[in-house]
């Protein structure tokens, strides 16, 4: 049967993705899309990826790095990433860049619903039902969620008065003490000059942590620096799920966090739900059918254990990382990050974490 309309729920990241891959292989179909919120602007983000030769240009960068930082109470390492630089797209431009896009070509956006249900091939929008050929389910409740770990971060924009930051590495992680509340916390730092930077500080905790304990540390590590007078501009503010344990059956296509796309260990989901969102349009529209797993699954079991290690002996968590930081080979660590790795790299860098604290922080009750 040729597919000639099809719904999405929700108008995120993976919706407009996949509604605007549906509409590159057939400029003809009929596309809608419900969301509860306006249509702008959503939530202030950035995303960031490494930009390898995989890579497509979904939007124009804000900008590029071509090292990475990490940083811990025992070592510093700088790794050069030229060749698949670290990337940065701030939200605004691309939700706004391609709904522009989206609109152009026709498609059908309904904001502000109260309600968003689905059902077999059909969408009921605030009681209102229309039917289509394909239902696609790209909408995630966080508050239903059942996760191993939690990622929450808040950031900041900021110019600062003296030069504190280097503009050709990003910083993906500076890390702080672990405590129960968060095994694992750390500095992000994004600069785009040596006064001005993203400025960002996350955690892995068994729950979300609120904005303003994430805010409180960046100013710290601001004071710190000697930064002098700081200028605070547009603010960000997140939570991810790390080990997603219930998935959300609707009986549609599925696609987004409900449906595994944010790696485990690291958060990272950007570039992957992209190749996602093509695969999904092109199996709609060949009549074939989705593979389950967004990740192989040695992968993600490895990422599983990785993150109850964590919950389950908080207090280790920085050492566990900073062993995996410091010890990993840089391609490995790189490609571990981005989640296009190998199952003899994955090894590599499994191996470099303490293998006695693994044990018995899986072991521990």
């Amino acid at each position: 049967m040729k597919i000639r309309s099809v719904g999405i729920r929700g108008a995120g990241l993976s919706g407009l993705c996949v509604a605007r891959e549906l509409l590159a292989l057939d400029p003809k179909l009929r596309v809608t899309l419900f969301d509860t919120r306006p249509r702008l602007p959503h939530p202030t983000r950035t995303f960031c990826f490494f930009h390898t030769n995989r890579s497509d240009s979904f939007s124009v960068p804000t900008v590029s790095w071509p090292s990475v930082v990490f940083r811990g109470g025992t070592f510093e390492r700088r790794i050069d990433v030229s060749r698949a630089p670290y990337t940065m797209i701030r939200g605004d431009d691309f939700f706004s860049g391609t709904l522009q896009a989206l609109e152009s070509q026709g498609i059908e956006c309904v904001w502000g619903c109260q309600t968003v249900e689905l059902g077999p091939n059909a969408i009921s929008a605030d009681g209102h039902t229309r039917t289509f050929d394909v239902v696609i389910d790209a909408a995630f409740n966080p508050h239903t969620a059942d996760t191993i770990l939690w990622q929450s971060f808040a950031g900041v924009w900021v110019t600062t008065e003296r030069g504190v930051f280097d503009p050709s590495a990003a910083t993906l992680m500076d890390l702080g003490p672990s405590t129960p509340e968060a095994p694992v916390s750390f500095l992000y730092i994004l600069p785009t000059s040596e006064h001005t930077a993203l400025l960002e500080h996350t955690t892995f905790s068994p729950s979300s942590l609120p904005r303003e304990y994430h805010l409180e540390r960046c100013l710290s590590w601001l004071h710190n620096q000697n930064a002098g007078d700081v200028q605070s501009g547009a603010s960000e503010y997140g939570a991810i799920p790390m080990g997603l344990q219930n998935k959300f059956d609707t009986g549609t296509w599925s696609v987004g966090t409900a449906a595994g796309l944010v790696r485990p260990a690291t958060g990272y989901a950007f570039a992957r739900t992209q190749e996602h969102a093509r695969k999904v349009a092109t199996c709609i529209l060949s009549g074939d059918s989705l593979p389950t797993r967004p990740y192989p699954l040695w992968l993600t079991g490895a990422d599983t254990l990785f993150l109850y290690a964590l919950r389950n002996a908080p207090e280790k968590g920085r050492e566990l990382m900073e062993r995996l930081l410091s010890h990993t080979r840089p391609d490995a660590l790189i490609s571990f990050l981005s989640g296009d790795i190998r199952l003899l790299t994955a090894l590599s860098v499994w191996l470099s974490v303490p293998k006695r604290i693994m044990i018995r922080s899986l072991l521990r009750v």
